[in-house]
C-alpha cells in the first residue's frame, strides 16, 4: 500500500541529545506520517540535514541508528517502511560504542 493510499498520523518522536543539539531540535517532536520513512522525511525538512544523518542515499536506516515504535524494533518490523498509528511514539537511538574490556593497567581496576 503506498504512503499516499494510507491516512497521515500525528506521531510524537524523540530525538537523542547528540543529534537535537546539532539541528537545535527539541527533545520531543511532533510531526504528520504514516511512515518512519516519512517521520525521517518530516524531520529533514524541518531540520535540513537530519535526515541524512538517519537514512544511507539509498534510503535504508544507517547502521549506527536504531528506531522504535511504540518499543519496538523497526528492524524486526518492516524497517523504513514500518506503519504508524496515530499518537504513537517513535524513539531514535544512536547506537554506542566504545568500552574495552582489558584490565586498565594504570589504574589496577577493569
Amino acid at each position: 500500500m503506498s504512503e499516499d493510499a494510507v491516512a497521515v498520523q500525528t506521531v510524537h518522536v524523540r530525538i537523542p541529545a547528540q543529534i537535537r543539539r546539532l539541528y537545535g531540535a527539541s527533545a520531543q517532536e511532533q510531526v504528520q506520517a504514516a511512515t518512519v520513512r516519512a517521520v525521517v522525511q518530516a524531520l529533514d525538512a524541518r531540520f535540513p540535514g537530519m535526515g541524512e544523518r538517519l537514512m544511507e542515499p539509498g534510503g535504508h536506516m544507517r547502521r549506527w541508528v536504531n528506531i522504535y515504535v511504540d518499543g519496538e524494533d523497526i528492524r524486526e518490523k518492516n524497517g523504513a517502511e514500518t506503519m504508524l498509528r496515530a499518537g504513537c511514539e517513535v524513539i531514535i537511538v544512536p547506537s554506542i560504542a566504545g568500552g574495552n574490556n582489558e584490565k586498565n593497567t594504570a589504574t589496577g581496576t577493569s
